[in-house]
């Protein structure tokens, strides 16, 4: 695997996406001595990800298996218990009518009524 600094790899950018992309080279690129990104081909990535998706699901039936065996605690209860009751969403706002809502409704009357006297004209 190719290692070279961000400078060198954006004075050679062209080159660095062709190895990769018609190569298959992985190409590391540093800051500071220390490794900050990797240009990579587009089917190295996909490859990477589906590996990735892979684990997720893995992960995430073995902590629905641990839920149905251990059981579950509600939302609320692991809030409070970490003192944080503040966040425990409490009935929703009742929606306020604004006053102006009538005078709008007449305004809209007027409007119609205008256009319809000018179509009768």
């Amino acid at each position: 695997m190719a290692t070279m600094t961000v400078a060198e790899a954006k004075n050679r950018f062209s080159d660095v996406l062709r190895r990769a992309e018609y190569g298959g080279e992985r190409v590391i690129v540093e800051r500071h001595g220390k490794p900050v990104a990797a240009i990579v081909s587009t089917d190295d990535l996909r490859r990477l990800e589906a590996t990735d998706d892979k684990a997720d699901l893995r992960d995430a039936r073995a902590a629905l298996a641990e839920a149905k065996r251990a059981g579950t605690v509600p939302l609320e209860m692991v809030l409070q218990k970490y003192g944080l009751d503040h966040l425990i969403a409490g009935p929703a706002p009742r929606a306020v009518r604004p006053r102006h809502a009538e005078r709008t409704r007449v305004s809209a009357k007027r409007s119609r009524k205008t256009s319809t006297d000018r179509r009768r004209r």
